[in-house]
């Protein structure tokens, strides 16, 4: 029987009101202990899905067949028995079969942005590393394009990787499979503080020396969806009391991580950036900007439940959207801040 923790978390400071049902519901969860397993002849798809004796591995990917989710479980396992038969028997699509003496492992999943590889690759990646095992990372092609990735991936000087080409299945004959956690917000705090830790203490010295402000607002201005409509006025705002504006898009990975350890008090709108909120110290004040949605099933929180497992003090604000107001692609549209709720959320922010 696996271990689960039972994980009660706090709801957002200053709550408001109509919004509180929304938390309750997912204020408490069970976390399982997760552990690094050794498969032997996995076929794995470049998404990272993996498949054994034509089952789909447990805990390999979000919301699969576990006891937790399975909204995916079915369609990733049709797709990835799909990419293993023609890659095998067909022609359209290719696999490798990687060298039989060589034991690789795994870390990216199909769900992957700046958000996942913070919290759950990077995870995963530390979870190999205290086996003491030697290892080869598999590691898609696409990778060398991304920054972050590249910029992460420096504290691990000793690192082995096996590069794979887009597009291109393996099959492995022996597979070290670092588990994932069964939903994106089951979040550990335990192993958040692991990754901050990580890092933190891996900050180069010409970056860590430097002075960060230490009440940010982090914009958007640069993404392609999900910006403030009114910013201006919300920075005319936010710079009456105290607060830089800064964009994570123009800041290396290490800068980032730095920023956020400098940060005493940070306003960001909901996004992939908010995971930099594993980086920051105990108690540092967070609000996050958030869509009013018509459906509450479309709420998930992780950066909530990030932050309250890590001793991060979380408040939330809910605003009007601009655009189109289908739940379908709700997240892509912009939101329009109420200046008066803004100005008295920061207010108690400072006066805490």
């Amino acid at each position: 029987m696996r271990k689960k923790q039972k994980i009660q978390i706090e709801l957002p400071i200053d709550i408001d009101s109509r919004y509180k049902n929304l938390y309750i519901k997912k204020s408490s969860y069970l976390c399982p202990k997760l552990y690094v397993k050794e498969y032997r002849n996995v076929f794995v798809s470049h998404e990272g899905l993996c498949l054994k004796n034509y089952h789909l591995l447990p805990y390999s990917a979000f919301n699969i067949c576990t006891n937790y989710d399975k909204s995916f479980g079915l369609k990733y396992y049709r797709l990835v028995l799909e990419q293993y038969l023609v890659s095998t028997y067909g022609k359209s699509l290719k696999k490798i079969n990687l060298n039989e003496n060589t034991t690789y492992a795994l870390i990216h999943t199909k769900w992957f942005n700046y958000s996942f590889w913070i919290t759950a690759a990077l995870v995963r990646l530390l979870m190999l590393q205290k086996t003491g095992k030697n290892f080869t990372l598999l590691y898609p092609e696409e990778w060398d394009s991304i920054a972050y990735v590249q910029q992460t991936l420096q504290a691990f000087p000793n690192l082995k990787y096996e590069k794979i080409p887009v597009g291109v299945h393996v099959q492995v004959k022996t597979l070290l499979l670092p588990e994932v956690r069964p939903f994106t917000a089951c979040f550990n705090g335990e192993e958040l503080q692991m990754v901050s830790n990580y890092f933190v203490g891996k900050i180069p010295d010409g970056i860590k020396n430097k002075t960060y402000p230490k009440r940010i607002f982090v914009t958007r201005k640069k993404a392609k969806y999900r910006k403030i409509a009114n910013e201006q006025e919300v920075i005319n705002l936010v710079a009456k009391y105290g607060f830089t504006v800064i964009d994570f898009d123009d800041m290396t990975f290490w800068e980032q991580v730095a920023q956020m350890q400098s940060a005493e008090c940070v306003v960001q709108i909901h996004g992939a950036g908010m995971a930099n909120v594993v980086f920051a110290k105990r108690n540092t004040h967070v609000l996050e900007l958030l869509h009013e949605y018509k459906s509450s099933s479309a709420y998930r929180f992780p950066y909530w439940t990030a932050c309250e497992t890590m001793g991060i003090q979380y408040r939330c604000m809910f605003n009007k959207l601009v655009g189109n107001k289908d739940d379908s692609i709700i997240i892509r549209n912009d939101l329009f801040v109420d200046l008066f709720v803004l100005e008295s959320h920061i207010k108690q922010m400072l006066n805490t």
